[in-house]
């Protein structure tokens, strides 16, 4: 920038009330504190906690301070409030998420955020008293930036301006372009990054991959169609239970030092359940129950959520059972599900007031006694351990015993205790639900498990969403009564068992057989929080050592792999 601009570009008011005059060298002192308050945000956090662990890079802060300027010279008071409002807005996000979860927004986090917005708001509710200092972080230094910008915007030349207007717009734009031709590895958030560039990236990312649509766009998969092959099933009764953020390892019956599973440690003692630890089909609600009720192991098959060609509830019509699901949740999980090969389908919207008050035990009040068919596939999704954790068990008149979660206690003693109260309750729901199923006669299979498991502060990371081993792990739990002495051959002899597994084994209780040549023994798929499009995933390995965890990749360079080199092995 010319050395003489600045002077030559200010003009001396020429009424009463016109914005001030300053002097040129005013103008980069004024960028450098504006670029020290859009900077602030993050160290005032790290006051509070360690979760934000950003560090200033010279380049960023290089931009942050040509930004600045560019404010300075465009001379609008509109452009800097509109501005200034929406980059508060998303730091209010991401600074909200590093708190609660202990990890900056990566871009599909987004897709979580806006489509599950009710239980976003409801956790941040809950959480207030821990991540109160979130607000004073992002609204301290932005309502400085904007009382400065608004009390001291200089009037300056049209040249001055029309330079500040497209310095600030080419930075804003510089995201969003790149946004446009490049994949959403180049827009993953690092943590030692500032918030707002974290931010940027996000934002950028998924407002254009949204807005153009190509978040539904994959390449083609090369994987062969799966075989079924029906007979004459057996079975009367095929019931699965499904409860949100549940993990195999705060599980008393799975070696979990507390007793939070009561009722479950007494059904296997009397070898009357067989539990096996398991790997979800996805880290998020919306993503695993599709994946699970449809049968899909391999990434990338969207065309079979949209076909269903092995969808349980459909498997279990064509094969003359009654279908039912029931799920204390909203009705949206059911896109995808299979929801028009459903006889029975309740939500809790059809039963708020009994939902508020009663909680996963209204399920209960809801079976259905004298309208069971010949044979029926009943579905049962619970929200026990799904955060905020005491609203799910507080309130309701069956005796739990409790951990304290007192406000005065540290976060992660409060959150652990809290968990381990849902998962108590749980027992007590399953307790309940196990009851009604042993009244039922003729052969029957109830299979339990989790949708995804959950973090609870290890390493500082919290809630789920994420391609992590305490979000892969959940329970595999399954009573079967007047069955075949090989009926649970299959899954007795697994040390683990997938979603996809388990899945496979259910549709042969149905009566039908799936064969899947693309299969590799051992060998698992977990995929992101993104039902549609190009989306993370990890492939998990059985091995003797234990679950071997690869990296996460996108499904769309996976595929590409496949195209370059037909043969590629999947592990790779």
């Amino acid at each position: 920038m010319p050395t003489g601009f600045l002077p030559i570009a200010l003009r001396k008011p020429n009424s009463p009330g016109a914005q001030p005059s300053l002097p040129g060298w005013s103008i980069p002192l004024l960028a450098s504190l504006s670029c020290l308050l859009l900077l602030a945000d993050d160290f005032i956090q790290q006051l509070f906690t360690s979760a934000n662990q950003a560090e200033l890079e010279l380049r960023y802060v290089l931009v942050l301070w040509l930004f600045s300027l560019g404010l300075w010279l465009a001379g609008s008071r509109w452009l800097v409030t509109g501005v200034l409002t929406l980059l508060a807005s998303m730091q209010l996000i991401q600074l909200g998420s590093i708190a609660w979860a202990g990890m900056p927004l990566a871009p599909e986090d987004l897709y979580g955020l806006f489509g599950e917005f009710a239980d976003v708001s409801a956790t941040a509710s809950s959480s207030f008293t821990d991540h109160w200092h979130v607000l004073p972080s992002v609204l301290l230094p932005y309502a400085l930036l904007l009382l400065l910008y608004l009390q001291l915007m200089p009037r300056l030349s049209r040249r001055s301006r029309l330079f500040g207007w497209v310095l600030v717009l080419a930075i804003l734009a510089a995201k969003p372009y790149r946004a446009a031709y490049r994949d959403m590895t180049h827009f993953m958030p690092g943590p030692t990054r500032s918030a707002l560039h974290n931010s940027l990236n996000s934002f950028s990312w998924f407002a254009v991959n949204v807005l153009r649509g190509d978040h539904q766009r994959l390449p083609a998969t090369p994987f062969k169609p799966y075989q079924l092959k029906a007979s004459q099933p057996t079975a009367r009764h095929v019931w699965i239970v499904v409860a949100d953020s549940l993990r195999s390892d705060r599980l008393g019956v799975m070696g979990y030092q507390r007793d939070t599973t009561p009722f479950l440690n007494q059904l296997a003692a009397n070898h009357g359940l067989l539990a096996r630890p398991g790997i979800a089909a996805a880290v998020s609600t919306s993503v695993s129950l599709p994946v699970l009720f449809n049968l899909i192991r391999e990434p990338g098959q969207q065309h079979l959520l949209r076909e269903q060609p092995h969808n349980l509830f459909r498997l279990a019509r064509q094969q003359g059972f009654r279908t039912f699901w029931l799920s204390s949740q909203e009705s949206k999980l059911l896109t995808y599900l299979g929801s028009r090969h459903m006889d029975v389908s309740i939500t809790r919207e059809d039963h708020p007031l009994l939902f508020a008050r009663r909680h996963d035990h209204a399920l209960i009040d809801l079976l259905p006694r004298k309208q069971w068919g010949e044979r029926n596939f009943v579905a049962i999704n619970l929200r026990t351990a799904h955060s905020p954790y005491e609203s799910n068990y507080l309130g309701h008149n069956e005796p739990v015993a409790m951990w304290p979660v007192n406000s005065d206690m540290p976060r992660e003693e409060r959150e652990s205790n809290a968990y381990d109260n849902a998962i108590r309750y749980l027992d007590d729901v399953l307790e309940e639900i196990i009851t009604r199923f042993e009244q039922l006669e003729g052969e029957r299979y109830l299979l339990i498990t989790g949708d995804h498991g959950q973090l609870l502060g290890e390493n500082q990371v919290w809630g789920h969403n994420r391609l992590l081993p305490e979000v892969i792990d959940v329970p595999v739990l399954v009573v079967a009564r007047d069955a075949p002495a090989d009926a649970l051959q299959a899954l007795q002899q697994q040390r683990w068992v997938s979603h996809y597994e388990a899945g496979v084994w259910l549709a042969s209780r149905l009566g039908v057989e799936v064969f899947n040549p693309n299969a590799e023994a051992d060998l698992h798929f977990v995929k992101g929080k993104l039902l549609l499009g190009d989306n993370s995933f990890k492939m998990v390995r059985e091995t003797p050592e234990g679950l071997k965890y690869y990296s996460s990749r996108l499904i769309s360079d996976w595929l590409e792999d496949f195209s370059k080199i037909p043969d590629v092995k999947m592990r790779d």
